[in-house]
């Protein structure tokens, strides 16, 4: 991948109306955030004395962590626990329906420590948890690092939430993950025109409709015929995804990969203490 490329607004343009305090705070969380704050702690129960090698999850935690590896759906990455032994394939909802974008994965199911360590983020302000977030993926993309080659852009907020927030989680996620692949991240070609309400509590035909046109790339000829790898926190239904994705290939982006740290499986039924991969 290229060198990061720092966005720079214009006076006029959506990230500088929400003041430079909120962008200078994107720029300084890393690893060297974590280091300061929790040095040697693990993201998940915060024991310190980890290696270098190991600075963000415990061996325990990390053995917890519920990976999602093949077999999985090949369009929504959907994972198949309960047939371990079959092919990539389709799911039925993708049989059914039609997702926006080209294709989607996660690294780990939404469960455990790595749950706790995105609702400790994005919950609750704890900026010091990007890092041993990113790293999750950083090991998800090197299975395949080609797969992943493309413009990164972040899924947005509407202004209002990033006024309540402070920060977009998604955002910080792919500044650091742009820092440790050094690729080009941008925040300024994607913009959620229109408020919505937390998906949290609604079915996939809620969170459809609630998302439907809250959308748009205010800057197509930054896209046009480019790759982009939209990144987000958590897949749920996949109807954000699915409706940025959709705007981007209206901008007239090639192709849309979308990637997120976790992904909800609610069919899933595993103990907390379960070390699997599925």
């Amino acid at each position: 991948m290229m060198g990061v490329i720092e966005v720079t607004p214009s006076r006029n343009s959506f990230p500088a109306r929400l003041g430079a305090g909120i962008l200078s705070g994107l720029r300084g969380v890393g690893s060297s955030l974590f280091d300061l704050v929790f040095p040697g702690r693990c993201a998940g129960c915060e024991q310190g004395g980890l290696p270098d090698q190991d600075r963000f999850w415990c061996s325990a935690c990390r053995s917890r962590i519920q990976w999602i590896r093949s077999p999985l759906c090949t369009l929504c990455g959907k994972p198949f626990p309960k047939s371990p032994e079959s092919p990539d394939h389709l799911c039925g909802e993708c049989l059914l329906s039609t997702f926006q974008f080209d294709v989607a994965r996660s690294s780990a199911v939404h469960a455990g420590a790595v749950r706790d360590s995105i609702h400790a983020l994005k919950f609750g302000g704890r900026l010091h948890h990007v890092p041993a977030l990113v790293q999750l993926l950083i090991e998800y993309i090197e299975l395949a690092p080609d797969a992943w080659e493309g413009i990164i852009v972040p899924v947005p907020l509407h202004t209002r939430r990033l006024r309540q927030r402070g920060f977009n989680q998604a955002g910080l996620l792919a500044r650091e993950l742009g820092r440790r692949l050094q690729g080009t991240v941008r925040f300024d070609v994607l913009q959620r025109k229109q408020w919505t309400e937390p998906q949290t509590r609604l079915n996939r035909e809620e969170r459809l409709s609630n998302v439907r046109n809250a959308f748009q790339v205010v800057l197509p000829g930054e896209v046009k015929g480019g790759r982009i790898l939209l990144l987000d926190d958590v897949y749920t239904t996949g109807s954000t995804l699915s409706e940025c994705a959709g705007e981007l290939k209206r901008a007239g982006a090639r192709e849309v990969v979308a990637l997120t740290v976790t992904r909800s499986v609610p069919e899933l039924n595993l103990p907390p203490e379960a070390a699997q991969e599925i």
